[in-house]
């Protein structure tokens, strides 16, 4: 009674893209992402498809959808990496376990038909979207930029042979009316440092200009790092492009070396509070709510980026300092981070110094195909 269609057609990537919608009840913390977005993300013309390939599929019981996948095969991380790894990403099913073996084995009969032994995910497309799915947290809501996934998703994949190959977490803090900004600072440890350092705000009037330049220290700041391939200026355009109209340009923060741009924290007010409410629409009278701040109080650091050879010193913390006077002045309240690597010590300590309490784990899993 199971069957599986290759998406092709308007009709069916419109299916796609609403099938979560029936999986997830009304009172569920998942969060519908716009529509727009994903769509942007599975349209040919994502630079993703310049050197990479994927195909999406939608699996029916009884003509039904019940879910769905993205398969695909990123060659720039192949030669980058040296791993012949696939991906699947936007995985969702329900908690139907034969529909759930169809779509991940048809995941691995693509991968391995493009000359890969591994398949991995969830991951949507690069290193610049989301990844992962919750394991831990089912109850607290995400906060833009991260993922919220079904309790019975980790069983669906353990069940089909997958294994977790990375841990993550989600961290916050919902009152930041006691945190001292300068006693953060001074944690940083190195006076030095901190005297040789610039902190400024993003730019209003140069945001285009000086987003090259957070592309330009992300790159540098995680090549190397598991499974990162630099973003190219296309791919990072599709991913803020949306952004940089709503941005607040003061929860962006630069740490300067005579106008060297060797760190950054990208920040920005939590959007799902004002998505939940737009069923998958910007063309919604509560997106109105993206363009103003008075009842967006929560803040989500998307990154934390320093260049390698500045690392150590203390600048993270500088920086994530600066955005906390920041967030006062704006009248924000509570703090989020997106996903933190089960193993980055740096950044986990950086989320313990701002007393911030886990939120969600997140976890990768993957299994051979061959």
């Amino acid at each position: 009674m199971l069957s599986i269609h290759q998406v092709g057609n308007r009709r069916e990537r419109a299916e796609l893209v609403r099938l979560p919608a029936s999986i997830y009840p009304q009172d569920s913390p998942w969060v519908r992402p716009p529509d727009i977005v994903v769509n942007g993300y599975l349209d040919r013309k994502n630079p993703f498809f310049q050197d990479g390939v994927g195909e999406a599929f939608v699996v029916r019981r009884h003509g039904k959808a019940v879910g769905r996948i993205m398969a695909h095969v990123w060659r720039r991380h192949h030669r980058l990496h040296g791993e012949r790894v696939g991906y699947f990403g936007f995985f969702e099913c329900e908690n139907d376990c034969e529909a759930a073996a169809l779509l991940l084995q048809t995941a691995a009969n693509f991968v391995r038909h493009n000359n890969c032994n591994v398949l991995r995910g969830p991951f949507n497309m690069t290193g610049a979207q989301e990844a992962g799915i919750v394991t831990a947290g089912f109850d607290r809501a995400p906060a833009v930029d991260m993922v919220y996934t079904a309790p019975w998703y980790p069983a669906l994949l353990e069940q089909s042979g997958f294994r977790k190959c990375l841990e993550m977490q989600t961290r916050s803090r919902d009152n930041l009316t006691s945190l001292d900004p300068d006693a953060a600072a001074a944690r940083s440890g190195n006076r030095a440092t901190a005297n040789l350092i610039q902190l400024r705000c993003l730019s209003s009037r140069r945001r285009n200009a000086e987003m090259e330049m957070v592309r330009d220290v992300v790159n540098a700041s995680f090549l190397g790092n598991w499974g990162f391939v630099p973003i190219t200026r296309p791919e990072w355009e599709l991913q803020i492009g949306a952004l940089l109209p709503i941005l607040d340009p003061s929860l962006v923060i630069l740490a300067t070396v005579q106008d060297i741009a060797v760190g950054v924290t990208l920040a920005v007010p939590d959007f799902n509070r004002v998505f939940r409410k737009t069923a998958g629409r910007l063309f919604h009278p509560a997106a109105l709510a993206l363009f103003g701040r008075s009842k967006l109080k929560e803040v989500v650091v998307i990154l934390c980026a320093v260049r390698k050879q500045y690392q150590g010193l203390g600048i993270a913390r500088l920086l994530n300092a600066e955005l906390l006077r920041s967030m006062r002045k704006g009248g924000y309240e509570s703090l989020s981070t997106t996903w933190i690597g089960g193993e980055n010590a740096p950044s986990l300590s950086s989320s313990d110094a701002f007393g911030m309490t886990l939120r969600h784990m997140v976890a990768m899993y993957e299994r051979g195909v061959e």
